[in-house]
């Protein structure tokens, strides 16, 4: 348990006005499937750099830690993290105003609170609509690089790449385009950054490698990752750099770990 001096250890837990606090790199918290975790030692060693976790900083992180990270990797750098607490669960009259607050209505939006709803597709980015379906048509399943680039979120809804598969990322919050996993891989292949876990913007786009070659931690990884992306999001295409590309493996294995 990490030090708690100077501010409540309670069974309570620890509330999110406090996790918010601790967002500098000298002062890293953050949390994770309920718990509060200091992880200011992980910070010089995280496989992406320091600057692709400062991000989540004193936030939740749950969400998009699932979206790319396996178990195994929170695992293994277990001796890097002390874990602080637990975070606060809200409850009472506060509980019942932040669900009603935040809860999606269950009927038609009034013109009031359609700017409200556009914002939040703008920070999303570009969803698909008749015309891009149109225009997705068009390409008849094929992208190169080049042209994968324009599904960026920003020109045309997000696609990414993965073992030569495209797929449509754009209903997901944790694709955003100029945020995160989005800034990084919007309109680009990520198989390789998808094998190694990694977080660097070079690590995209990156075919200087062998799917035979790949140590099997990261073969394991490309397979839980390709198994992930292909049965959450739809798959729209395939990538024109990677049609020779032997990746049968790879797919067997992801459909060996389909529960």
């Amino acid at each position: 348990m990490g030090n708690l001096t100077g501010r409540s250890a309670s069974t309570d837990g620890i509330s999110l006005e406090e996790i918010e606090k601790h967002n500098t790199k000298d002062d890293a918290w953050m949390v994770l499937f309920g718990e509060v975790l200091d992880v200011t030692k992980f910070l010089p060693i995280h496989p992406g750099g320091e600057d692709a976790i400062d991000m989540y900083l004193g936030r939740d992180a749950t969400e998009a830690w699932v979206e790319i990270h396996t178990p195994e990797t929170l695992e293994r750098n277990l001796h890097h993290i002390t874990k602080v607490g637990k975070l606060q669960e809200r409850g009472g009259l506060i509980s019942w105003l932040f669900n009603r607050l935040t809860a999606r209505p269950s009927q038609p939006e009034t013109a009031a609170a359609a700017p409200a709803q556009q914002e939040e597709e703008d920070d999303r980015g570009l969803q698909f609509t008749p015309q891009f379906e149109e225009e997705l048509q068009a390409t008849n399943g094929v992208f190169t690089l080049e042209s994968l680039q324009r599904w960026n979120g920003v020109q045309l809804p997000m696609l990414i790449g993965i073992c030569g598969v495209v797929v449509d990322v754009s209903p997901s919050e944790n694709f955003v385009p100029t945020f995160g996993y989005g800034k990084l891989w919007a309109g680009k292949d990520c198989t390789w950054a998808m094998a190694t876990v990694s977080l660097k913007a070079e690590d995209a786009n990156r075919f200087d490698w062998k799917v035979q070659e790949l140590e099997d931690m990261h073969f394991k990884s490309l397979a839980g990752w390709y198994g992930h992306f292909t049965n959450k999001y739809r798959q729209v295409g395939i990538l024109e750099e990677l049609k020779d590309w032997d990746f049968a493996a790879v797919k067997a294995e992801a459909k060996v770990n389909v529960k």
